[in-house]
């Protein structure tokens, strides 16, 4: 059973000649091909595409669905003096989108307007009412950006009026496309368009291409592109092909951008003279645009981007600074509520938190859903209640679950509800919110399995020591822009050594800790991961989870590690007392060893051969003995991701919840049963000869890897498990305090082992077998841990070195 504060790990593989291969033929080091590769950028053309992007790899616009008519409609609009308006959205994809077009239909000579729509009192998207605003302030032509793709209705009444539309968007297209004069969109079914993936203000940007190309002029990319990089990274699209494009140049270009808005901007949050980064973007800047939408009104944002004058812009970026501040106020205090809520009603136990008020304000529960969801990896689902008992509703999912399905199947409850897998919105009755809670939390129950709630942590690389250099850590920089699609690279340090940890920072919030890492030392500093100071202590052996950075210090240089997570090494939480326990039941059937001649096979490596089988197709049962071999397994399966262990049911001498495989440890006969699977396999040599037979008999075709090594592994845990004589007259000088009593095992081997008494539940229970042989007691089995236990009266001196059973095993031993 796992918790859901455990993760997964998935360490991506590559074949080592591919890397070899990258890394000869492009000069770049083994780690940085590593990551490349585990990309999908494994052709040398493309890697030298991703690492150095050029103004020439641009799509050609007209590569769009009906970029062309909207092309002619914009020139048309110039030659006729029309008035065109861009109606935009109130988000930070919406505001660039906006503000571009008008930056640049205003420097052509055309007579622009913009319309945002009020995010509380009309929502997203083309509305009738604000169509007719537009027709009554003479509007000829509307260009929709980031929106417009579903408004088929809006559309036809824009028709009524005798006004042309354009839609340009990127979002999922509906059955029917509006009936525009053009509709740009690469995500259209007929679309041939290289990429699918641009931001609203990407599609927007193609635009500004066309036309520039129809014009024969060119295009002022320090003005316009630094705009696009800013909506595409704040929309978190993949930061892929076009897309990285248009962000690394306009990252580039952002610091020098005659644009007066991102100046003032990068004024007002401390990073003019910094080196900005997609992070900046992501974290600083996009959220003070956002702000306005959430909060006030988005056309500030606008104003902003499209200010001629520098004081009034530094204003309104200060004014989008404080509405910022405003909001984190708010979203702490709607925080705040959520955790008192989900403590006083023990809600981080649901599948889906569903949390719902009156005091919340509806522009700001999406972000705090998210930290929600973040914090326990549950979907979670805010709700604000207005005045009228109605509560309008954010949804935040965990990437195993499609909240819009979640939701799907509630929508009687709903008076409307929309959205995609990760993200949705509601409306809903205050009535019937509990209702919802229990729906949901119903349904996600059957959908979903444990391993489901639990985080996986994509690795791209395990880290060898050449890696670890000044060179290698620059060169990682030249992935950059980080993002969705290419995050920042997180790398797996295994077996670390620690020579020194500390808490460090106000209130020691941060680790700082100095590894010794495959015989070099290195430092590592965790932020807001102080708290493991209590946990881990010198000589401990780790495995962090990070990635590799450069730290200056009074003009010296040195690669650290910035820890993101640190896992001690270990087995699956009770398996080694579980694994004990089951050979109970292996051992009570007699003692009659397997150590005849075994022709061993010759298998290179099994254990990757079974983790291969393992994630196939196929449904494939394994049975295993040893406790060292399922140790091996368990590590090996701990690298491979979520799925293995979705997909594979383990089973102590009985089978447990049946998934596509199972691994039954320690048969026993009555364990081993006939049923369908693909393929069955015999991993290693049972203890027992019996067993070994019944396994043979019962299924038809089994795979035998057992191996020379597994008699050896055999050996070495029955010795662990065979009780010396001092061993013995320690347990039976115990015992003798009461004629008759009943025994736990588990607090009786905690109690020898607070005294330095190395026992653990098989020995302890050979232990009763021998005493039981030789006549010193009587023993009976209550349940897994409970034994009633008599002790006999002994007439002559036993030598218990005479007990056959710990003859046979010391036997089998030598």
């Amino acid at each position: 059973m796992r918790k859901n504060d455990e993760k997964f790990l998935k360490v991506l593989q590559q074949e080592k000649s591919d890397i070899q291969r990258i890394s000869q033929e492009l000069k770049i080091s083994p780690l940085v091909s590593r990551v490349l590769f585990n990309r999908g950028i494994k052709d040398n053309q493309e890697i030298i595409k991703f690492l150095d992007p050029d103004y020439n790899y641009f799509y050609d616009p007209y590569l769009l669905n009906d970029m062309g008519k909207a092309t002619d409609r914009i020139l048309e609009a110039i030659e006729l003096d029309n008035t065109i308006w861009i109606y935009g959205d109130y988000d930070v994809d919406g505001v660039t989108s906006t503000s571009l077009l008008v930056t640049f239909l205003s420097q052509i000579g055309i007579e622009v307007r913009y319309y945002i729509p009020d995010r509380h009192t009309e929502g997203y998207g083309v509305n009738k009412d604000a169509i007719k605003y537009i027709y009554e302030n003479k509007g000829d032509l509307i260009i929709t950006v980031d929106c417009g793709i579903t408004s088929v209705e809006e559309v036809e009444y824009c028709n009524e009026l005798g006004m042309d539309i354009i839609i340009t968007d990127h979002h999922t297209c509906g059955d029917i496309l509006p009936n525009a004069i053009a509709v740009i969109n690469p995500n259209r079914e007929d679309s041939n368009y290289p990429f699918k993936k641009l931001a609203g203000v990407g599609v927007a940007f193609k635009l500004v291409q066309s036309i520039s190309k129809a014009l024969k002029i060119d295009i002022d990319y320090s003005l316009l592109l630094p705009i696009v990089a800013i909506g595409t990274v704040a929309d978190v699209v993949s930061l892929m092909d076009e897309n990285r494009l248009i962000v690394k140049k306009g990252l580039e270009l952002i610091k020098e951008t005659p644009n007066l808005g991102i100046q003032a901007l990068l004024e007002v949050t401390g990073l003019k003279d910094k080196d900005i980064t997609s992070g900046h973007i992501g974290f600083v800047i996009g959220p003070r645009i956002n702000a306005a939408g959430r909060m006030n009104y988005a056309t500030k944002g606008v104003e902003l981007f499209t200010s001629d004058d520098y004081e009034k812009a530094l204003n309104i970026a200060r004014e989008l600074d404080e509405e910022n501040k405003n909001r984190q106020l708010v979203e702490g205090k709607i925080l705040e509520d959520a955790e008192e809520i989900i403590k006083k009603r023990n809600l981080e136990k649901d599948n889906v938190i569903v949390l719902a008020s009156n005091n919340w304000h509806h522009g700001v529960i999406g972000i705090v859903s998210s930290r929600i969801t973040e914090k326990y990896h549950r979907p979670s689902v805010l709700i604000s209640i207005d005045e009228n008992k109605e509560g309008r509703g954010s949804a935040r999912s965990i990437s195993t679950l499609n909240i819009y399905d979640a939701l799907k199947n509630s929508k009687d409850l709903f008076l409307g509800f929309g959205g995609h897998k990760q993200a949705a919105g509601l409306s809903i009755k205050e009535e019937n919110i509990e209702i919802f809670r229990e729906k949901i939390n119903t349904w996600v129950d059957k959908e979903l399995e444990e391993e489901d709630f639990c985080q996986e942590i994509v690795i791209d690389s395990t880290v060898e020591v050449d890696d670890i250099s000044l060179n290698t850590v620059n060169e990682l920089k030249k992935l950059a822009p980080f993002g969705m699609g290419n995050s920042s690279p997180i790398f797996l340090f295994e077996d670390a050594i620690v020579t020194n940890i500390k808490g460090v920072g106000k209130d020691k919030t941060h680790l700082k800790m100095e590894i010794l890492y495959k015989g070099i030392q290195i430092d590592g500093i965790g932020f807001n991961l102080g708290y493991y100071v209590d946990d881990i202590c010198n000589t401990d052996l780790i495995n962090i989870i990070g990635s590799l950075d450069i730290n200056e210090y009074m003009g010296n240089k040195k690669v650290q590690i910035m820890i993101k997570d640190i896992i001690k090494p270990k087995i699956e939480y009770d398996i080694e007392n579980r694994y004990y326990n089951s050979l109970n039941d292996v051992f009570s059937k007699g003692y009659k060893l397997y150590s005849k001649d075994f022709n061993f096979n010759n298998l290179d490596n099994k254990l990757n051969y079974l983790i291969k089988k393992l994630k196939s197709d196929k449904n494939i049962k394994v049975y295993i003995n040893n406790l060292i071999n399922l140790k091996n397994i368990l590590n090996a399966m701990n690298r491979e991701g979520r799925d293995i262990f979705k997909n594979t049911s383990f089973g102590y001498s009985e089978e447990q919840k049946i998934r596509k495989n199972i691994i039954i440890i320690n048969p026993t006969n009555e364990s081993i049963l006939k049923e369908k699977y693909d393929e069955v396999i015999l991993y290693d040599l049972p203890f027992i000869e019996e067993i070994y037979y019944t396994i043979r008999t019962v299924h038809d075709n089994v795979e035998i890897l057992c191996e020379e090594n597994d008699l050896n592994y055999n050996k070495e845990m029955i010795s662990e498990w065979t009780p010396n004589i001092e061993e013995l007259r320690n347990i039976y000088k115990s015992f003798l305090t009461n004629k008759s009593f009943k025994l736990n095992m588990i607090k009786y081997i905690d109690s020898l082992r607070s005294r330095n008494i190395n026992i653990n539940v098989v020995k302890l229970q050979l232990s009763l077998d021998i005493f039981k042989e030789t006549g010193l007691l009587d023993y009976k089995k209550l349940d897994n841990n409970n034994y009633y236990i008599k002790i006999n009266k002994v007439s002559s001196k036993v030598n218990i070195s005479d007990a056959p059973l710990l003859k046979s095993l010391n036997n089998y031993i030598l």
